[in-house]
C-alpha cells in the first residue's frame, strides 16, 4: 500500500458510518468534469457494466493506467447497508486521492459511482477534501460494436477550484480518462464474455469514439 494513504483505519470506519446517511442520488453538480469515448468491437446488448463492476478485481485496475501507475488498489467493501462500497487509491494531477464510491446507478447500460468525501493530499502534504464521480455508460454503435464512455467529474469549493486552475487539474483529469477508458472499456468486454473460449485478442478499436 502506498506510503501516504490519507485514509486511516478509523477515517474508513467513519465514513462508512456517515455514508449510510448520503444519497449518492442526490450529489451536487460537479465544476469539473472529463469524460472518454471508445469504440467496442461488442454488440451493445452483451454488456452487463452492473455485474461487471463488483468483480472488478484490483489486477485489473491497477492494469489500466499502465503509463503513469496512477491506479494504486481497488476493493470493494460491503456498507452496514448491505450495498457495495469500493475504495479507489489513486493519483491525479499531484494529488494522491481516495475514493469512498456509493452506488447511484447500476444498471445493465449504465453504472454511476459517487464519492461523496473524497480525501486527497496535494503534492502527498497538502490535506484536501471534495466529490468525485464516476460515470460510465455503454451504447449501440451499429449492429455489431458499442460505444463505451467514462466519465470522471469533481464538485470543488472556490480555493479548490482556483487551485485546479493554477496545477492544470482539467489537462489532467483529460489524460487520466484517455489512458484508462481504453481499458475499463476492454475488461467490461471481457467480462461480458468470460464464458466463450473464442473471443478476439482485442475488443476495443484503436479509434476514439
Amino acid at each position: 500500500m502506498h506510503g501516504s494513504v490519507p485514509y486511516t483505519h478509523d477515517d474508513l470506519l467513519l465514513d462508512f458510518r456517515n455514508l449510510k446517511h448520503t444519497s449518492a442520488m442526490h450529489h451536487p453538480p460537479n465544476n469539473l468534469t472529463s469524460s472518454v469515448s471508445v469504440v467496442v468491437d461488442l454488440p451493445y446488448e452483451r454488456f452487463d457494466l452492473a455485474g461487471w463492476l463488483p468483480n472488478f478485481t484490483n489486477e485489473e485496475y491497477l492494469a489500466c493506467t499502465p503509463g503513469t501507475k496512477a491506479h494504486r488498489q481497488m476493493f470493494v467493501y460491503r456498507g452496514d447497508d448491505g450495498k457495495n462500497v469500493y475504495r479507489n487509491d489513486e493519483m491525479c494531477g499531484g494529488i494522491f486521492m481516495t475514493q469512498l464510491y456509493r452506488e447511484a446507478i447500476m444498471e445493465r447500460d449504465h453504472v454511476l459511482l459517487v464519492s461523496p468525501r473524497t480525501k486527497g493530499r496535494f503534492l502527498e502534504r497538502v490535506p484536501m477534501a471534495f466529490q468525485i464521480t464516476w460515470d460510465m455508460k455503454v451504447e449501440p454503435f451499429g449492429e455489431q460494436q458499442s460505444l463505451f464512455t467514462c466519465g470522471i467529474g469533481s464538485r470543488l469549493n472556490l480555493l479548490y477550484r482556483m487551485a485546479s486552475l493554477f496545477i492544470c487539474l482539467q489537462f489532467w483529469a483529460d489524460a487520466h480518462c484517455e489512458e484508462e477508458t481504453p481499458h475499463f472499456a476492454e475488461s467490461a468486454a471481457r467480462w461480458a464474455t468470460r464464458n466463450e473460449s473464442d473471443r478476439p485478442p482485442s475488443f476495443v478499436s484503436p479509434t476514439r469514439g
